[in-house]
């Protein structure tokens, strides 16, 4: 997840070149030039260097539990192409990564790679290294641009100038849903508007299966609530909100629209029966028992889905507003790497941020359930036959085709996940606020926490 900006926000477009039959998405333009803060470090190309350690080195790692499978399977496989390197990594919970990591990046000996929250933050206060020279010495400029706009920051918004993180791959956003169920409840057809599909989860609770699985413990409960945002606020206002543009607000009748729609299904007795304790594991669980239908959340959990409904399981974009409509999703890095400005050992984590877009690493990404960055005339990483994977490859294909690939309203700032969408959305979803208040107290949070 990241950030963007500005005149025409460029969305969070994460063009994957990963498979060869993905639709191509138009990239962004070159960056220009940056003007940061002196205390950002550059790296200049005289004094960096792209060859392996020929002595043992150790570098350090620091990102979010959730990311803690395909990170350490990536670490796995960068230290045996180069063994001299050892990388020690650190993993934070999820819910408490947004508010750990500025101090992680702050401390006064930070880890080597750094999952970054938030690019203009970080750019803004000087602790961030200017990645550009590495880029140009390693043929990063070979990448989709799309794939790395998002990572860049001019003038302290994100979306263009210098670049200061890479990504270990993207993800994908939609519903999964249950084939036996789906079927039993008349879907032959993905739903082609949000009335189809709330017609669709009326039919399921009828027939006493739980329509759909948000949890919301850990602030999963703003997932349905953004895939409606993405269609009716439009992409580009999502992404140009996230990237903190200049009089940017939520606060908008389309926002309070989609919040009324999630707060009228939960009414519905659409959710599960005590939603705002129910957290991402238990979600998971009732998924797999089989009496649910569809579970909004993203591509990070597909290889479990795999394992716990072996091809019994589908996935869809979340239906636009209406029909033929926009279709939207949230569709970030999985993680983005940083290197900050006071790291020790900089040449050999920016070798770990060049193994990211090798074959080797898309594989392991693809093999984890995400999209991986690369360029299109790399080798198409392999999805088992009859994998929920292909669902969701051909998924991000709609979305991108659509233009709809947003960012996660989550990171539009360093602390509103835990302070603003999460009790927000407990208070909506029980029954202690209404769709009004849940955006206009998010849009006085978000404005308090920009200073403006």
């Amino acid at each position: 997840m990241s950030r963007q900006h500005l005149v025409r926000p460029a969305r969070a477009a994460v063009a994957i070149a990963a498979f060869a039959s993905l639709a191509t998405v138009t990239a962004c333009g070159a960056p220009g030039a940056s003007s940061e803060p002196a205390a950002t470090t550059a790296a200049t190309s005289a004094a960096i260097s792209t060859q392996a350690p020929t002595s043992p080195v150790t570098i350090t790692l620091y990102d979010g539990q959730g990311l803690k499978g395909v990170d350490d399977a990536l670490i796995a496989a960068f230290t045996k192409k180069y063994p001299n390197v050892t990388v020690k990594a650190t993993y934070d919970p999820d819910n408490v990564t947004t508010q750990n990591q500025p101090r992680q990046l702050a401390a006064a000996e930070p880890p080597d790679l750094i999952r970054v929250i938030s690019v203009s933050s970080g750019v803004k206060n000087g602790l961030l290294t200017n990645l550009d020279p590495y880029a140009a010495a390693y043929g990063w400029d070979k990448l989709p641009a799309s794939q790395l706009a998002q990572f860049r920051a001019k003038d302290g918004v994100a979306g263009s100038g210098n670049l200061y993180a890479k990504p270990t791959g993207f993800t994908m956003t939609g519903l999964y849903y249950d084939k036996a169920n789906a079927a039993k409840i008349g879907m032959t057809n993905p739903p082609a508007s949000v009335e189809e599909l709330t017609a669709l989860m009326a039919k399921a609770k009828s027939a006493g299966l739980v329509p759909m699985v948000v949890h919301n413990k850990e602030g999963g409960g703003v997932f349905p609530f953004q895939l409606l945002l993405n269609s009716m606020l439009g992409p580009d206002k999502v992404a140009a909100w996230v990237f903190n543009a200049p009089d940017a607000t939520i606060d908008t009748p389309e926002a309070v629209k989609a919040a009324q729609q999630v707060a009228d299904w939960n009414k519905a007795g659409y959710f599960p029966d005590g939603v705002n304790g129910l957290d991402a594991n238990a979600a998971d669980a009732l998924f797999a028992s089989g009496k649910a239908v569809f579970f909004p959340w993203g591509n990070w959990d597909a290889a479990n889905i795999d394992k716990t409904l072996p091809g019994k399981a589908g996935f869809i974009p979340m239906p636009p507003a209406t029909a033929g409509g926009q279709v939207g999703a949230m569709s970030d890095a999985a993680t983005a790497f940083g290197i900050p400005a006071k790291a020790k050992n900089k040449d050999a984590a920016a070798l770990f941020l060049d193994f990211l877009s090798s074959d080797e690493a898309r594989q392991i990404a693809v093999d984890n359930g995400f999209m991986p960055s690369g360029t299109d005339d790399q080798a198409a990483p392999t999805i088992p036959a009859g994998s929920v994977k292909t669902d969701v490859v051909a998924a991000f294909k709609a979305v991108s085709a659509a233009g709809g690939q947003t960012p996660f309203v989550q990171n539009a700032t360093a602390g509103i996940s835990n302070q603003a969408w999460n009790p927000e959305t407990q208070l909506l979803l029980g029954g202690k606020s209404d769709p009004q208040k849940y955006v206009a107290n998010i849009q006085a949070k978000y404005a308090s926490e920009l200073g403006r």
